[in-house]
């Protein structure tokens, strides 16, 4: 079931229809966007609130870009620690040959 709440972004109300479980999340968005757009505001005061707007949605995607990028880093070394560590489990012996700096610590585990 939705919800419609209203947000205030530049003194403009914009009619939302949300889950009612994302109601807190969404005003928190709305009140970062709102100030964004008010600090480049207030260092631009010559631009457009509509420059003001697009600036900030590029800074966002830039910040969703980076995010993204790194998350498919961390997934990959996840995914590549994940196979060495199933190819031990599934070749035990391999422990043997590795150096003794490299073998497990077996009062650790």
């Amino acid at each position: 079931m939705e919800k419609s709440i209203r947000v205030t972004i530049m003194g403009r109300d914009y009619p939302l229809r949300i889950r009612p479980e994302d109601e807190e999340l969404m005003r928190q968005l709305a009140a970062s966007i709102d100030e964004k757009m008010r600090a480049f505001r207030a260092a631009h005061p010559d631009q457009p609130e509509l420059t003001a707007a697009v600036i900030v949605a590029l800074s966002l995607a830039e910040a969703l870009h980076e995010t993204q990028t790194a998350l498919r880093a961390l997934d990959a070394e996840l995914y590549d620690t994940f196979k060495e560590l199933l190819d031990w489990l599934e070749h035990p012996e391999r422990i043997a040959t590795l150096p003794e700096s490299e073998q497990p610590d077996h009062d650790a585990i």
